[in-house]
């Protein structure tokens, strides 16, 4: 899914794109962008399940409280809606992705 998301966003026009973000990140009165807002709203019970999930897979450590985990995330969005970040990061999307994904580990299998 990640990477069908990667091949779309190499296909969007920049300047596209350059607008598209400078409108999702403009901040509101309340100090918060329209995309920290809505990522709140879509992905709030989704973080909270994975975590769950994650945590009984053993995958996610249990030092990790869903508070730090939800603020880490909040703190990737709210960084992204940043035009220092969000106009040199296309190029960087695969890799973003999957340190999101994987952490900054190498791939044991390698």
């Amino acid at each position: 899914m990640s990477q069908n998301k990667i091949h779309f966003l190499h296909q969007i026009n920049n300047q596209f794109y350059l607008d598209i973000m400078e409108h999702l990140t403009k901040k509101d009165d309340d100090g918060l962008s329209l995309m920290i807002n809505k990522f709140a709203e879509n992905s709030y019970g989704m973080l909270l399940d994975l975590f769950h999930r994650g945590r009984k897979e053993g995958k996610v450590d249990l030092k990790y409280s869903d508070e730090f985990l939800l603020l880490y995330f909040q703190a990737i969005v709210e960084g992204i809606s940043n035009p220092k970040i969000y106009e040199r990061i296309v190029p960087y999307t695969e890799e973003w992705t999957e340190l999101l994904i994987k952490g900054l580990a190498p791939n044991k299998s390698e």
